[in-house]
């Protein structure tokens, strides 16, 4: 699988908070961001660092009201 043309720096930083609250693996962000590993990594760290919950955006991806 070849990897996607390298997006905005911006747009990454949301692809990998999304990717990291719902509790994706890092490699899923690197793939859908085209951005290198250790980027990536340096982000999941600095998410984690500020206390932001791997599963905080987990309860979005059930539908909980039926």
């Amino acid at each position: 699988m070849s990897a996607p043309e390298q997006i905005t720096r911006d747009r990454a930083l949301e692809i990998v908070r999304d990717c990291y609250t719902t509790g994706q693996p890092q490699n899923t962000a690197v793939e859908l961001t085209g951005y290198s590993r250790s980027w990536v990594a340096a982000q999941y760290r600095e998410l984690k660092a500020r206390g932001i919950s791997r599963v905080a955006g987990q309860l979005e991806l059930f539908d909980l009201t039926g």
